[in-house]
């Protein structure tokens, strides 16, 4: 049995605090950032500590590439460039096998999912930038499937983001919920088919963002509380496990208290939250959570 939540800790190694709590909890997952470790070495002793408190738990990276890289080229890491410039330079099959080896080096030093791809279709001045392949859903599409079989080969799970498609919108959900203003036309002829690709892949997970889309939810809920907007993801076939962006983002917030949040998002049909860092409050939410059984 498992919390369903994938959580982050705040210091370069987990202390004696956190190892507790996930040894008490066993989260679905934990997942690392540059601030949790200063180099190769280091961050296989975490990993290795963290999976000695609590076995079950996956270790999750955000490894898309270029910019987005958690362990990079100057820790010896063989990360491939920015996506959009993936998709610029790189045929299919190059991409595959850099991915593949980014994959068996993530695998080799113990991480089991990249949060990766980003299949949300962009321009290169969005606020996603380059780490969007494309403003063409064809090549996002693409891209982002040829990610997906390649960490799949590489021997990690891979995540596609951030759906229904932060593409479609303004405001960083880092700061304030993302306001989509797209219609629901849009949104099945550009954002949706490179999930629908991703999907087809065998993508094991989704991840919505906190993007508030009228057009497909007319109450105005963020996708990551809408139902009606987690049951799109269902309606493509998907049967893999479903998370949350951070619910510690400022898009996520809307005056509830973290519990209530999870709580939420999990009713809304989510398999796991996303909390990525410690909060005073942490051990609290995650008694109030319900135990799953996350096959």
């Amino acid at each position: 049995m498992f919390k369903p939540a994938v959580l982050g800790f705040n210091n370069p190694k987990p202390d004696d605090e956190f190892l507790k709590l996930i040894e008490d909890f066993s989260p679905y997952g934990v997942i690392l950032f540059e601030r949790n470790f200063s180099d190769l070495e280091s961050i296989v002793e975490n990993i290795i500590e963290l999976k000695s408190a609590s076995p079950n738990s996956l270790i999750m990276i955000d490894e898309e590439g270029g910019v987005k890289s958690r362990i990079r080229r100057e820790h010896g890491f063989p990360n491939p460039p920015d996506p959009r410039e993936v998709a610029m330079r790189m045929s299919l099959a190059e991409a595959e096998e850099a991915y593949r080896i980014l994959g068996s080096a993530l695998a080799e030093i113990g991480v089991d999912v990249d949060l990766a791809p980003v299949a949300d279709v962009a321009p290169a001045n969005h606020i996603l930038g380059d780490r969007a392949f494309y403003n063409d859903w064809r090549i996002c599409a693409d891209y982002s499937a040829a990610v997906i079989r390649g960490l799949r080969r590489g021997g990690v799970m891979s995540c596609a983001k951030h759906f229904p498609g932060l593409g479609s919108a303004v405001i960083d959900p880092h700061l304030a919920t993302s306001i989509s203003n797209a219609p629901v036309e849009e949104f099945a002829e550009i954002h949706f088919p490179p999930f629908e690709a991703a999907i087809s892949a065998g993508v094991d997970f989704v991840m919505t963002t906190h993007l508030r889309a009228d057009s497909l939810d007319s109450t105005g809920e963020i996708a990551t509380l809408s139902s009606r907007i987690v049951s799109m993801i269902r309606e493509m076939g998907f049967s893999g496990l479903i998370l949350t962006d951070d619910l510690l983002m400022g898009g996520a917030s809307g005056g509830d208290n973290l519990s209530e949040l999870a709580s939420k998002a999990l009713s809304a049909g989510h398999s796991a939250v996303l909390i990525c860092r410690q909060t005073d409050d942490i051990r609290n939410v995650l008694e109030s959570l319900p135990d799953m059984d996350i096959a």
